[in-house]
């Protein structure tokens, strides 16, 4: 089961769903993509609103997506920059932009302003930004829609990609990018698209795993692609990564048959390492910003059933979660010595 929320306005509904899923329907299997909000966001108790809702995501589902509003941002802004501008100074998705085979919608346009993205006509502002977490979610559940050689089912993703119950939080990242559903880029080499996976501009999350340690990693791939290319792009890419000592060997691979729309192949990895810990202690340091000073604090406990306490157990959790990424951490720093293996004498 799939749920898709923001940490900010709504995030309390949100929470509260999950928890009556935990309750009704505890053999299910929860999957959440959580969108979180950047550190200049408008909202000023968003801090609040996103480790509150936290604290019942580490609790209560099995798998956590997150998503971070300004890596939608820098992928739209990508995109659009790679396009060449019309006469009016807009980047527009269409025969006019040059790429061969492009199409989109007449009024699905991106404009250069600053954000990347405004309201056009009918569009809505966020629609390229929705249409990237989309296709991801299309990517992860495909191997469930269309057949494949080697299809892979959400909960073979937690029992793979989650070593402890709190770690499972997952950094996703695709290629090729694309910012609207109907859109047709040039296809990367299949190489190409492997690498590009597996770099930071690429991921929904503005953190770079390949510099911190991986515990377990997923190859979701579509379309035509062997299994030994895929193997092959493994042991490629295995020097450059740096897993925990006690599961080096941490790879799930996924092949579906079917391709997205306009491309060829696909490739969605979803990766378990303690990047996360940055984006999390980002967070913390706007959330003790505000709460040393009891700043807004009343907005939440005139409300019935919130209490004081409620914030002190959630920037708990929270210190606990980053402890626990940063406890693996020091473990890759110091790792067991080999203990040799007994000769054995006939």
């Amino acid at each position: 089961m799939a749920i898709c929320k923001q940490l900010r306005t709504g995030s309390g509904l949100g929470t509260y769903v999950l928890n009556l899923l935990q309750d009704e329907y505890p053999e299910v299997y929860r999957f959440v993509t959580a969108v979180y909000p950047s550190g200049e966001d408008d909202v000023i108790t968003s801090p609040y609103n996103s480790v509150l809702a936290m604290r019942q995501l580490t609790e209560n589902a099995d798998c956590v997506l997150p998503v971070e509003n300004q890596a939608l941002v820098d992928i739209v802004n990508k995109i659009t920059q790679s396009l060449p501008p019309d006469k009016f100074g807009k980047r527009t998705f269409g025969a006019s932009s040059g790429l061969t085979g492009s199409r989109v919608k007449a009024d699905s346009v991106l404009t250069t302003s600053e954000g990347g993205v405004t309201k056009e006509k009918d569009e809505k502002p966020f629609d390229t930004m929705n249409n990237i977490v989309a296709n991801m979610l299309l990517n992860l559940t495909s191997s469930a829609r269309f057949e494949g050689s080697m299809n892979v089912d959400l909960n073979e993703i937690t029992m793979n990609l989650v070593p402890f119950p709190r770690l499972h939080y997952l950094v996703s990242s695709q290629t090729p990018l694309y910012a609207l559903a109907d859109m047709k880029i040039p296809a990367r080499r299949l190489d190409q698209m492997f690498t590009d996976a597996f770099h930071h501009e690429n991921q929904l999350m503005s953190v770079d795993p390949k510099h911190s340690l991986y515990l377990a990693c997923a190859l979701m791939v579509r379309g035509n692609v062997q299994v030994s290319d895929i193997r092959r792009n493994i042991e490629r890419l295995r020097p450059n990564l740096k897993f925990i000592h006690w599961n080096d060997e941490g790879w799930k691979t996924g092949l579906c048959s079917v391709a997205p729309v306009g491309h060829p192949y696909s490739l969605l990895t979803l990766a378990n390492n303690t990047a996360v810990k940055h984006s999390f202690n980002d967070l913390k340091g706007r959330y003790v910003k505000l709460y040393k000073r009891k700043a807004h604090t009343h907005h939440y406990t005139s409300e019935e059933g919130m209490e004081v306490s409620d914030f002190d157990q959630s920037l708990e959790s929270l210190n606990s979660l980053i402890y626990e990424y940063e406890a693996l951490d020091q473990q890759s720093l110091q790792p067991p010595p080999c203990v040799p293996r007994l000769n054995v004498v006939s």
